[in-house]
């Protein structure tokens, strides 16, 4: 523990000393969260589409008071000459309305019915008394403790207490609650996790190509003590961050910390990796730009979906939009984003502990063959069948994300070409992922024989399976809504029958690659085409 400290506060130092001037992060930082508690503060005044309506007015017209139109009085003559340059979109004289035919001025007028509608329906509303028919009123009270169950008969001398007045709600006039705003709120939270993150990936980068982290390599420290150390000033950092975003914006500190940890995790995972295959700052900056991009697109489009789908908890922004709503969520709900974000973490240390190395970090090769060096190396450390093992056991979490997010996407689509489409992406996924380890021992001379290459077959098919079980097992709830994900995990009684098919679909594609010497894309295409049919023959069958 105390070599960790000592390398954190080399980091530290070392972070001081590259940005004490006025590229301070501390400033960008500030000015990120100045930015960011101000969108906070201003989420219930923006609208969308301000002014995008200009409206001429003439005579007794009611008040229209929203902010997608710009009100002008004018004469009717005046109004007439206006609307026909185009100068305004709708021209309303007395009950009167008058309209182009080009797409603006028919989008302002069908706006225009739709605010009257919703005004008219207010105006009726406050115009008669709770109890009146029209329009539907539904009174909401809120009440202090739990209400008696419906098979106790009611007491008169208990009587529940209400915490607040009651809520008169017209549904017909209430929008849905969009969590548009609890989304805003939530991605101040990742703001400061990626933008710290990046600066970790630098930092790893300037020392790489400075042959430092060599000459670390050689001090009485291991890998995963380097790690560690270089990242914990980082971590603590942003995990400070959240508690404080938590605490200013009225949340549970301990639920924002419990939500967003293995995010940060997560994140930090791939900024690892990042710097161990690249060597130039071009090409990092590159890929570092480009996981930015799609982990926010991960993070942020999934929770727009809360409480539509329970497919919107793959992404922990889901959980944070709830505890801001107040609403409650399960230990599934929970473990479905968190645990394979964790696990991923753990694979990204692991590879880092075996990859950090002189002859890996400082080799120029194509990024195929570093991934099969990174491969060898995470695996050359133990024997061949505990290797391959380990292996299905590290690259589960991330297939199992990936499928997740694809059954998303597939979700509410029909069977047909899209679902087609998920269902050979997934297979792919899955073949080269329990394949590769054995295509690389072979590559290397470690596996020759059929006998080997069937029984590391089997061991790959077992243990990816016991793993994929183990997740689904976490979130069955949630990945049982889509039909498609009968195909993709598989799910029923009899594990002997999807146990035979991995071994059967990996077989093929190590016995085409490694004995019959095809190229290792044709062994792959022709396991997935096979994988394929039997994923559609599941899925025609309902598992």
């Amino acid at each position: 523990m105390n070599q960790i400290l000592v390398i954190a506060w080399r980091e530290i130092s070392r972070l001081r000393k590259r940005f004490g001037g006025n590229g301070s992060p501390i400033v960008a930082l500030v000015l990120m969260a100045a930015l960011g508690f101000s969108a906070f503060n201003l989420r219930d005044s923006v609208s969308l589409g301000n002014g995008l309506y200009r409206v001429g007015v003439s005579g007794d017209v009611p008040a229209i008071e929203d902010s997608r139109f710009s009100i002008h009085e004018v004469a009717p003559e005046e109004g007439q000459a206006l609307l026909a340059d185009r100068s305004i979109d709708v021209l309303i004289v007395g009950a009167t309305v008058f309209e182009r035919e080009d797409d603006k001025s028919q989008f302002a007028v069908r706006a225009l019915k739709q605010y009257m509608e919703v005004f008219e329906l207010e105006r009726v509303a406050a115009s008669f008394d709770d109890g009146g028919a029209f329009p539907l009123r539904v009174g909401v009270n809120a009440v202090d403790g739990n209400p008696p169950e419906a098979s106790v008969e009611p007491r008169a001398d208990v009587v529940i207490q209400t915490v607040k007045p009651e809520e008169i709600i017209i549904p017909s006039i209430t929008p849905p609650p969009a969590p548009f705003t609890q989304v805003l709120i939530t991605l101040i939270y990742i703001l400061p996790i990626t933008f710290i993150s990046i600066f970790f990936t630098s930092s790893f980068m300037d020392e790489k190509a400075n042959r430092r982290l060599t000459v670390l390599l050689s001090a009485p420290v291991t890998p995963f003590q380097i790690i560690l150390g270089k990242m914990l000033p980082y971590a603590v950092f942003s995990i400070s961050t959240t508690a404080l975003i938590a605490y200013f914006t009225n949340a549970n500190v301990l639920l924002s910390l419990a939500i967003f940890v293995p995010t940060t995790l997560f994140v930090f995972a791939i900024y690892l990796l990042v710097p161990l295959f690249y060597r130039t700052f071009k090409d990092t900056t590159f890929i570092s730009m480009l996981v930015t991009t799609l982990t926010t697109a991960y993070l942020v489009f999934p929770a727009m979906f809360t409480n539509s789908s329970d497919l919107a908890y793959i992404s922990p922004l889901t959980l944070a939009v709830k505890m801001y709503r107040l609403e409650p969520f399960g230990w599934r709900e929970y473990l479905l984003p968190s645990l394979p974000m964790t696990a991923i973490f753990g694979f990204a240390v692991f590879a880092g502990t075996r990859l950090l190395n002189e002859e890996f970090l400082m080799g120029y090769k194509p990024i195929t063959r570093k991934i099969g060096d990174a491969i060898y190396l995470m695996m050359a450390h133990s024997q061949p069948w505990f290797a391959v093992l380990l292996w299905s056991f590290l690259v589960i979490p991330a297939v199992y994300m990936a499928q997740v997010v694809m059954l998303a996407f597939a979700a509410n689509l029909p069977v047909g070409l899209i679902v087609g489409a998920v269902l050979i992406a997934s297979a792919f996924i899955e073949e080269l992922v329990k394949t590769v380890g054995i295509i690389v021992l072979a590559e290397r001379n470690i596996v020759n024989s059929t006998k080997e290459i069937l029984w590391l077959s089997f061991l790959s098919a077992l243990g990816f399976l016991v793993g994929e079980k183990l997740l689904v097992l976490a979130s069955v709830s949630v990945v049982a809504e889509a039909d498609v994900s009968t195909a993709l995990f598989e799910s029923g009684i009899f594990l002997l029958i999807p146990l035979a098919a991995h071994f059967v679909f990996v077989s093929m594609v190590n016995l085409l690659r490694i004995k019959l010497k095809a190229p290792y894309w044709l062994a792959l295409v022709v396991g997935t085409i096979f994988h394929f049919a039997y994923n559609a023959a599941i899925l025609q069958n309902g598992g």
